[in-house]
């Protein structure tokens, strides 16, 4: 496994790779190429700008590829197969329906409509608006998302399932949708399933709960009160998801419920350790993630800062038992966050 020091240089800094993702649009971090080294998984950037200056690259020696760092020779890197991709939904990759991310995480955007971006209220990390080419569908039906795990799925059973959306409504906020997506799947496969929802009524994640669905993921993104109204304008207030956590702690189970904090977006260090305390003594994961900008965006992370967040969480981690044992979702991936080998460092 890789120390988080060294993860979290190629999640800020990216790797100069000669790959293309996989994943090329919709919710959550876009634009990098999924490997594992070490034992470590890793969605590292190589479409931002800044990853062409990166001391990493991977090589490519003898049909395997290698990471270095300047002139030292990390590890081999493995690259997942995504072979389902060639198979064809109404004339369209099963791929772009479903895509593979980190080394076994499928995820679907089941609605790339958001009414935070219709009302002006954006959140300023978001790209699920962005790449949106002819090959990718704003709506998908759950019935063409069935076929496409499906086929994903029968390549490598190890593959586990996320479903996200953009805030459709402000009542169910998609979760009518996943329901019927999650019964759907259910019929025929027993992939592990991961949903990805705004705090929403109890009555919604009994649903989700009552139609197959494993974790969720009720993602906060920032605790820093300062600046969450400029980062997540549109989302709820923090209270809000305390009892959204709670409500999905008792239904789901313990450390079965997660919470995505981004560090890197102008809060405090101290707003990151608050979050990561107080969704500890919920029995809620804290998956800390080194904000990554969209091949769109120009802006870069101060790396010194997210590491010195870092250093600072390994000091209070033994406080408390956070458990990562994750059947689906972001936390099972890890491939975007150097939670998992901070815990263990």
């Amino acid at each position: 496994m890789l120390d988080y020091r060294t993860k979290l240089e190629i999640l800020i800094f990216g790797i100069n790779a000669p790959i293309e993702p996989l994943r090329r649009g919709g919710g959550g971090p876009v634009g990098g190429v999924g490997l594992s080294l070490k034992g470590s998984v890793i969605s590292a950037p190589v479409k931002q700008w800044y990853a062409k200056y990166s001391p990493y690259r991977m090589v490519r020696i003898d049909d395997k590829y290698y990471v270095f760092k300047a002139e030292e020779k990390l590890g081999e890197a493995y690259l997942p197969k995504a072979e389902y991709y060639k198979h064809e939904i109404k004339g369209i990759s099963a791929g772009r329906y479903v895509a593979l991310d980190g080394i076994d995480a499928l995820v679907t955007a089941a609605s790339r409509r958001c009414i935070h971006i219709e009302m002006g209220k954006k959140c300023i990390f978001c790209s699920i608006d962005k790449n949106v080419i002819e090959q990718q569908i704003f709506e998908k039906d759950p019935e063409d998302i069935f076929e496409a795990v499906k086929v994903a799925y029968e390549e490598d059973r190890r593959r586990h399932l996320t479903l996200t959306t953009g805030t459709v409504n402000l009542k169910d906020k998609g979760a009518i949708k996943f329901a019927k997506i999650a019964e759907r799947i259910r019929q025929e496969l027993d992939i592990p399933l991961h949903a990805q929802i705004e705090p929403v009524d109890r009555r919604y994640f009994e649903m989700l709960y009552s139609a197959g669905i494993d974790t969720i993921g009720i993602h906060v993104e920032t605790f820093d009160r300062k600046i969450r109204n400029l980062v997540v304008p549109g989302k709820p207030s923090i209270d809000e998801y305390l009892k959204a956590w709670k409500d999905a702690v008792e239904i789901f189970g313990e450390w079965n419920v997660s919470s995505w904090l981004l560090v890197g977006l102008g809060e405090s260090k101290e707003s990151v350790l608050e979050g990561f305390k107080v969704m500890s003594e919920n029995a809620v994961v804290p998956y800390i993630a080194p904000f990554r900008p969209s091949p769109f965006d120009f802006r870069k992370v101060d790396f010194n800062y997210v590491l010195d967040v870092h250093n600072a969480l390994r000091e209070i981690k033994d406080d408390y038992n956070v458990e990562m044992k994750f059947k689906a979702g972001c936390p099972r991936c890890g491939g975007c966050s150097a939670i998992y080998e901070l815990l263990k460092s």
